[in-house]
């Protein structure tokens, strides 16, 4: 009987978490589609024409798999020219949410 009740326990918490990690990756596509893929563009690999109009290199979010979510935290709340911060007008569970939704962008299932 406790077994039976353990198992529908750990059941439902995955179930919970499942959900929450898709509301998550939700949030993110809301997020990049706003405030990201004008310039990374929907597919995370540039848009040449922004960069283009910015004279810059917008690199593929590729590039970015060998570092930690804190570096990429840290980048996307400070910013780095022309990239701007996004600090002040997203909340952390926003910028938790965008990196997860480029995370899986890069990986091909496009936060799916």
């Amino acid at each position: 009987m406790r077994v039976r009740s353990f198992v529908v326990a750990l059941l439902g918490a995955l179930t919970v978490a499942s959900t929450a990690a898709a509301a998550d990756l939700e949030l993110g596509k809301k997020v990049y589609a706003a405030k990201c893929a004008s310039c990374h563009g929907a597919d995370g690999k540039g848009n040449a024409k922004m960069a283009g109009m910015l004279k810059v290199n917008i690199p593929d979010l590729s590039g970015s798999a060998g570092k930690s979510n804190a570096e990429l935290l840290k980048l996307l709340a400070e910013g780095k020219k022309p990239m701007p911060a996004f600090a002040k007008s997203l909340s952390k569970d926003e910028m938790d949410s965008v990196l997860s939704y480029a995370k899986a962008l890069v990986r091909g299932s496009g936060g799916k």
